[in-house]
């Protein structure tokens, strides 16, 4: 933070939630027993994330007014033995009697602050995007290419051949690095490097951050233009399709749906108005 006090992000993709665990009661013998620290954490957890996402707080603000003009209608109907009790209910703070929150929400709070780990995150989808096989988690010489190649980032004095020679000096030092060699391949921190390597070449004149947010920019731009054409092509065949009769069996029908995640043309010109603001 500012104040120079570090601050801890576990990020799990598929945290338990289980608040027991097997407990040998004889030998041989278990028994799933409930976990006080589980359930003290997981429990905290969940509350606490529920409520930091909780619609009514969004809500609220909007219907603070309607609230209080139906209070007096309320407060009218309520004439019963114990209406006063069923007030107050209704009126308290629906979490005043839970305990303080052990979260903290940093985003959209400090958006600006952290702003700049969304470029790790953008990098990461630009590599997902071009993985090619499903499962795999790097990236084979043929898909960089396909990556260069789709965003524009060769030319006369970045070569193809430039592009594999970068590929082959990053991937290598990665993997002799690396303890898993049953997958060959640029994995997503050597990926990270040659982003960071294009960018420099790119944008010499710029801070490393500026220099690597303009290539985004500029990667993302030119996806959104070739996403658009085969959008574009996508309904010019099945329009044209159509118009002959042809017919296809279920599941084989050539829609936009086809071609997720395509963006339309508004996007397009979005990205491509962000990039030209940007290198203003």
């Amino acid at each position: 933070m500012k104040n120079l006090k570090p601050v801890l992000l576990e990020v799990n993709a598929n945290p338990s939630m289980r608040i027991e665990h097997e407990q040998e009661l004889s030998p041989g013998v278990f028994e799933n027993v409930p976990s006080p620290v589980d359930e003290e954490i997981k429990v905290a957890v969940i509350r606490d994330t529920l409520r930091l996402m909780d619609p009514y707080k969004k809500k609220k603000k909007d219907n603070q007014s309607q609230l209080s003009e139906n209070a007096a209608d309320t407060k009218d109907e309520l004439l019963e033995p114990g209406s006063t009790d069923q007030l107050e209910h209704i009126s308290k703070n629906p979490e005043a009697s839970l305990p303080s929150l052990c979260l903290k929400q940093v985003f959209p709070k400090y958006a600006k602050q952290f702003n700049y780990l969304r470029l790790v995150d953008r990098m990461a989808a630009l590599f997902i995007r071009f993985l090619g096989v499903k499962g795999t988690m790097k990236l084979g010489p043929t898909g960089f290419r396909t990556f260069i190649r789709n965003c524009k980032l060769s030319n006369s004095n970045f070569s193809m051949a430039s592009v594999d020679i970068l590929y082959i000096d990053i991937t290598r030092r990665w993997n002799s690095m690396g303890l898993d060699q049953r997958e060959s391949g640029m994995c997503l921190q050597a990926f990270v490097e040659a982003f960071f390597c294009l960018a420099q070449r790119r944008y010499k004149s710029l801070p490393l951050h500026e220099q690597v947010a303009s290539l985004i920019d500029f990667c993302e731009y030119h996806l959104a233009i070739l996403d658009e054409k085969r959008l574009v092509c996508s309904r010019g065949m099945t329009e044209r399709r159509a118009e002959l009769g042809t017919c296809q069996p279920d599941g084989l029908h050539l829609t936009a749906a086809t071609h997720a995640p395509l963006l339309n043309r508004m996007t397009a010109a979005n990205k491509l108005t962000d990039y030209r603001n940007h290198r203003s």
